[in-house]
């Protein structure tokens, strides 16, 4: 056999060659090869089969021609031309199989709807001499120019207002010649103090086709609501925006406003710290007719949240006594401040007369032992963990606590410590109520929370079970479950997800809240089993179960409502809740009174009325 054929590609491509010299013969018996001939046996553009002559190709290509024999390089190299109109293109070349085939790629851009062309004249190129007989052609044409176009997209779309981040990207559609900057422009209710924006401007090297910059929330104390930001495309260079592009970020309010005042909650502080009582009668704080230096000491607490805040066995401490663990005061037993309540702590004595709305209490020891000249007021929690502390190098930076005044937050609650003074020149110290020496606002008694108001499992027959109001009775559709948030605070129970027993031991709910379903403050909402819920119902929020059933069981049952996290949020357990009620005589149960009292047949309530979906139980508004 003559020449140095490369007998794995002739295995690989011995159809393509037959094929190639058959052509050439008069049958297949006169078939006699020719191992002294180099044959072209295939080529390929960027990983597929394309013929000469393709169009459209990328300006960047990867051409891959396989011959028939290990060939001598450099002689091949002396023979081959990749060009253009502007003459030879500059272009890499990589051998594999055995040098029988050649990748070529080119070093620089080439131009778009440009006709190139890649030949081999024929020549002795094999490692043997072995012969090109025929001329290598292949030619193909670029595609045309198109402007890579820019898209936005965020990785997060809602944002926790403490440090939340979120990543905007902005993708090209196709590789671009040249860097790319897209500027940016930021709309929407969010102001410069809601975030901070990494860069006002995303940039994209070339050989790239992503950048990024982030928005990070950042946390206030101010309870807006949902904010948003808006980021869109304000110019491009080197790069085109097809169609207008922004996307739109929310940051998640953390701030409670639970006593309406437009301030978010403070939580549980101290409002108010008397170091140094006046001289003579003018410093008798606790009102008990004499001054004492210790007993007329005191520590104003206000409860600025929505939950009532249990100080029963916490302890108080001041710096000197903080070092050997050994408490000024341990609150006593059953020591509640509810919600907007006021708690102060005097030194000792007998507290006397009028402290506003304000729980008064004097320390076990009859000593605050309060430094004038520095110190510290720590409160531990039962658990022995610091639950609150008042720094005078630190909260009270800058003020004298021995000038015969306390030091006040001004304006009270929200605002930064003042001498008393500062805030009303007429007054030294205001325990228990403002520094106008007004009273704060009654604490209101802690709601009942988000409850279960009322459930119907067993709707009466004919139309007059016809709970939902759409004209048609359902043992399955007019079912309900009313639901009354009895607190301050709305509640989200979007993506929440709820379970009859059974839909419970196999995780199968039976309803998923959809977004944005808020019930508000003291709202109400009706979920029905299905159908179409007609009627005013009270002015209540309304829905019908994503699947078209509740499956309440009239002789026992269990709701079960889960967060998005699948924790428990919360129950209604007909054996436990209800027990002793028959829930299967064509009535629902509810609360008697509502919101606050006992489950009870709804006719044991009110005998006029079967059920009261989204109303009182005499039908009057919630």
């Amino acid at each position: 056999m003559k020449g140095l054929f490369n007998r794995s590609i002739l295995a690989r491509y011995a159809g393509a060659l037959f094929l190639s010299l058959l052509a050439f013969t008069c049958s297949k018996d006169e078939l006699d090869i020719d191992y002294s001939t180099i044959y072209v046996l295939q080529q390929t553009l960027n990983g597929q089969k394309v013929a000469s002559g393709a169009t459209g190709i990328d300006t960047k290509v990867s051409i891959e021609i396989v011959f028939s024999h290990t060939l001598n390089t450099a002689k091949l190299q002396e023979a081959l031309s990749f060009t253009g109109p502007s003459g030879a293109v500059a272009f890499d070349i990589a051998y594999s199989n055995t040098n029988s085939t050649i990748t070529l790629t080119n070093k620089t851009r080439l131009g778009y709807e440009t006709a190139y062309t890649i030949s081999v004249n024929p020549g002795k190129f094999g490692n043997g001499d072995e012969e090109l007989k025929t001329p290598f052609v292949y030619k193909f044409t670029t595609k045309a120019f198109v402007p890579a176009n820019v898209a936005l997209s965020a990785d997060v779309l809602k944002l926790a207002e403490a440090a939340g981040i979120s990543t905007v990207t902005a993708t090209l559609s196709e590789d671009a010649t040249e860097p790319v900057t897209v500027n940016l422009a930021f709309e929407g209710t969010a102001t410069g103090s809601d975030f901070k924006a990494s860069a006002t401007s995303i940039s994209i090297p070339v050989g790239s086709k992503t950048g990024t910059m982030t928005i990070t929330s950042v946390q206030d104390n101010t309870t807006e609501g949902e904010e948003t930001v808006i980021v869109r495309i304000s110019s491009i260079v080197n790069a085109v925006e097809l169609t207008p592009q922004a996307v739109t970020l929310g940051i998640l309010d953390d701030d409670i406003d639970s006593n309406g005042d437009g301030i978010a909650d403070q939580g549980f502080i101290i409002n108010e710290i008397l170091f140094d009582p006046p001289d003579g009668l003018a410093g008798d704080a606790n009102r008990d007719g004499t001054r004492s230096p210790s007993e007329d000491e005191f520590i104003e607490f206000i409860n600025d949240s929505n939950k009532e805040v249990d100080l029963s066995g916490f302890t108080v401490f001041d710096e000197t006594n903080l070092a050997t663990n050994t408490p000024r005061h341990v609150f006593p037993a059953n020591t509640k401040v509810p919600p907007g309540g006021v708690y102060v702590l005097f030194g000792g004595g007998r507290p006397t007369g009028d402290f506003g709305t304000a729980q008064t209490g004097v320390a076990t020891t009859s000593n605050l032992n309060l430094n004038n000249a520095g110190d510290m007021a720590i409160i531990k929690d039962r658990d022995g963990k610091v639950f609150l502390t008042f720094s005078t190098a630190t909260d009270g930076a800058g003020l004298d606590f021995n000038a015969n005044k306390s030091i006040t937050r001004s304006p009270d609650i929200n605002g930064p410590y003042a001498a008393h003074t500062d805030a009303n020149p007429a007054l030294a110290y205001s325990p228990g109520t403002k520094t106008s020496g007004q009273p704060f606002a009654a604490a209101e008694p802690p709601g009942k929370g988000f409850i279960v108001n009322e459930v119907l499992f067993d709707p009466p027959n004919d139309l007059a079970g016809d709970a939902n109001g759409d004209g048609t009775r359902s043992p399955s559709a007019d079912e309900f479950i009313e639901f009354y948030n009895d607190q301050k605070i709305a509640v989200d129970l979007s993506g929440f997800t709820l379970f009859d027993e059974t839909g419970l031991a196999a995780n199968t709910p039976r309803h998923v809240f959809p977004a944005n379903t808020v019930v508000p403050p003291k709202g109400v909402y009706v979920l029905f089993g299905g159908g179409t819920p007609t009627g005013a119902f009270g002015g209540a929020q309304t829905g019908v179960t994503t699947t078209g059933d509740m499956n309440l069981s009239n002789a026992s049952d269990v709701i079960t409502i889960k967060d998005k996290n699948g924790n428990v949020f919360l129950t209604f357990n007909s054996a436990t809740d209800a027990a002793g009620i028959n829930f299967g005589i064509d009535q629902s149960v509810t609360r008697s009174p509502d919101i606050t009292g006992g489950f009870v047949l709804h006719k044991t309530a009110n005998g006029a009325l079967a059920y009261s979906p989204g109303t009182r139980v005499d039908g009057s508004k919630l």
